[in-house]
C-alpha cells in the first residue's frame, strides 16, 4: 500500500510539474500575442496572467527533480525554456509576415456564437457546437487581457507556440539531436499549416495540434497510457477528431503486448496492455456518444467532396472534376503538404521502432477527412504528426552518417529553401527598392529557380547518402 501511494504521489507531482510548463508556455504565448499584435488594453489582466506565468516557472523550478525531458541532457531547464522562446519566436515571426485575412465564415460564426453565449449552443449546428473547450476558454473562462474575437486568435496564437515547441521536444525524445530538432518549428510553419495558421486565426485547429503532439508524448512510456486517456477526453471536448487516436493507441498496446507463440487470436482480450489501452480510451469514447446525445436537437452540417478522390489518386483517373471548392486542391498539396518530408517519412517509417509504427494509421482518418469537407489543405495539416516525427527519424540518420561538413551544409540548405519557398515572395512584396519590386514582378522565374533546387537538394541528400555514406547492418 504504501509503494501504491508513493507511486500515486509520484506521478502527481509529474502531471502538476508539466501541467505547468504547459500553461506557462501558452499563457506567456498568447499574452505576448495579445500585447504585440492585438494592443492588449486590459493592463491589468496582463499583470494577472504574467503573474500566473512568473508562478508556474517558480513551481517547476522548485519541483525540477519531477521534470522530465532528460533527453536534452545537462541543464535541461534552460534548455526547456530556451526551446518554448525560440517556438514562440518562430510562430510570432511568421504572424507578423502573413497578414490575417479570415472572414466571419461558417465555421468561425459558430465557433464565435459558442464564445458569446458562454455556454455549448445545445441547438446549434454540429459538429461546431461539440467544439466547445476553446470557445469557453475564450469566453466564459476567459482570463486573458483581450476578449472575444482577439481572445481566440491569442488563443491559437499560444496553441501554435506549444506545437512548435512540443514538437521539437519530441523529437529529442525519439532520439534526435537537439540541434537538428531546433529546425523543426521551421518546417512545421513553412507549409500550409502555418501560413494557414496566420492568415485565419479564428479556427481551432492549433488548438488540436498541440493536443496531437502531447498525446505522442504520452504514448511514448507504456507508464503515461492513463495520462494519455485524460488528455484525450481533453482534446475531444475541443474536437471529434480525438477519436483518431482510439484505434492507434490500442494496436500499439498490441503491438508491445504480443500473445505468445500459438496463442489464440480470442484470448487477446486477456493481454493487460489492451486492457490497459480499451479503459483509458473509454471515457472518451462515451464522453462523444454522451455529447452527441446532448446535441441531439442540432442541425448537422453536410459538405461531402467525393470529388477530392480525383485529386487524391496516386494515378490519374481521368474524371472532370466540377466542384469548384476541389478545384483548389492539388495532388502536391494534399500528398506533399510539408514538402519533401512525406519521402524522408516513408524512409523514416523503416527504422521506426516497432510501437511507434501504428501511428502511421492516423493518416487514414486525416485523408478521409477530405471527402467530407473541401479545404483539403486543412484537413491534411493535421499530418504533421506523422510526416515530421517519422521523417525526423529518417533525417537524424542521414546526419549522422553524412560527413560533418556536408551534412550541415546540406541542412542549412534545407532550412534557406523552405523558409524561401513559403515566404520570399510574401516579404519581397513588403518591401520598397527596384530590386525587390523586379522579383516580384518576376514569380514565375523565382519559383523555378527554388523548385528546382529542392529537387535537386533532395535527390543529392537520399542518393548521397544510400550511396556512399549508409551504414549496413554488419
Amino acid at each position: 500500500m504504501k509503494l501504491g501511494m508513493s507511486h500515486r504521489a509520484e506521478l502527481a507531482r509529474l502531471v502538476a510539474v508539466h501541467a505547468a510548463v504547459v500553461v506557462a508556455s501558452w499563457l506567456f504565448a498568447t499574452v505576448l500575442y495579445a500585447v504585440v499584435i492585438a494592443g492588449a488594453p486590459q493592463l491589468g489582466w496582463v499583470a494577472i496572467d504574467a503573474a500566473i506565468v512568473v508562478g508556474c516557472v517558480a513551481y517547476i523550478h522548485a519541483r525540477r527533480d519531477a521534470l522530465g525531458f532528460r533527453a536534452l541532457g545537462a541543464r535541461r531547464g534552460v534548455k526547456l525554456l530556451a526551446i518554448v522562446l525560440f517556438a514562440t519566436a518562430c510562430v510570432l515571426v511568421v504572424q507578423l509576415v502573413i497578414r490575417d485575412q479570415n472572414g466571419i465564415w461558417l465555421d468561425e460564426s459558430n465557433y464565435l456564437a459558442t464564445v458569446r453565449a458562454e455556454t455549448i449552443v445545445r441547438h446549434g449546428r454540429l459538429p461546431y457546437n461539440l467544439r466547445w473547450l476553446m470557445p469557453l476558454l475564450a469566453g466564459r473562462w476567459n482570463i486573458l487581457p483581450v476578449d472575444d474575437i482577439d481572445a481566440v486568435k491569442a488563443l491559437n496564437f499560444g496553441a501554435f507556440a506549444v506545437t512548435a515547441a512540443f514538437l521539437v521536444l519530441l523529437l529529442v525524445r525519439l532520439r534526435v539531436r537537439l540541434g537538428l530538432a531546433l529546425a523543426a518549428p521551421v518546417f512545421l510553419l513553412c507549409s500550409y499549416l502555418g501560413v494557414y495558421g496566420a492568415s485565419n486565426r479564428l479556427v481551432l485547429d492549433a488548438f488540436n495540434y498541440a493536443m496531437y503532439v502531447i498525446l505522442f508524448h504520452l504514448l511514448i512510456r507504456r507508464a503515461h497510457l492513463a495520462l494519455f486517456g485524460a488528455v484525450l477526453l481533453l482534446s475531444a471536448m475541443n474536437a471529434e477528431k480525438a477519436v483518431y487516436w482510439v484505434p492507434v493507441v490500442i494496436l500499439i498496446e498490441l503491438m508491445r503486448g504480443a500473445p505468445a507463440a500459438g496463442a489464440r487470436w480470442y484470448a487477446l482480450h486477456r493481454l493487460p496492455g489492451l486492457r490497459r489501452a480499451l479503459w483509458c480510451c473509454a471515457p472518451t469514447v462515451l464522453y462523444l456518444i454522451a455529447i452527441r446525445l446532448y446535441l441531439a436537437g442540432s442541425n448537422t452540417e453536410w459538405n461531402l467532396c467525393f470529388e477530392n478522390i480525383d485529386v487524391m489518386s496516386l494515378s490519374p483517373l481521368g474524371a472532370h472534376v466540377k466542384n469548384p471548392a476541389v478545384r483548389s486542391n492539388t495532388f502536391a498539396a494534399l500528398w506533399l503538404p510539408f514538402g519533401p518530408f512525406t519521402i524522408y517519412a516513408l524512409l523514416g517509417f523503416v527504422r521506426a521502432p516497432r510501437w511507434m509504427k501504428p501511428v502511421v494509421l492516423l493518416l487514414v482518418p486525416i485523408f478521409v477527412q477530405n471527402l467530407i469537407a473541401c479545404d483539403g489543405e486543412r484537413m491534411v495539416a493535421y499530418a504533421f504528426i506523422v510526416y515530421l516525427p517519422f521523417g525526423y527519424l529518417y533525417l537524424a540518420q542521414v546526419f549522422g552518417d553524412l560527413p560533418r561538413a556536408l551534412g550541415r551544409a546540406l541542412f542549412g540548405a534545407m532550412i534557406v529553401l523552405a523558409i524561401a519557398e513559403r515566404y520570399l515572395l510574401p516579404v519581397l512584396d513588403k518591401l520598397d527598392g527596384a530590386t525587390a519590386a523586379a522579383i516580384v514582378r518576376a514569380p514565375n522565374l523565382v519559383k523555378l529557380a527554388l523548385s528546382a533546387t529542392e529537387i535537386a537538394l533532395v535527390a543529392t541528400l537520399v542518393f548521397v547518402h544510400a550511396t556512399f555514406f549508409q551504414r549496413r547492418p554488419s
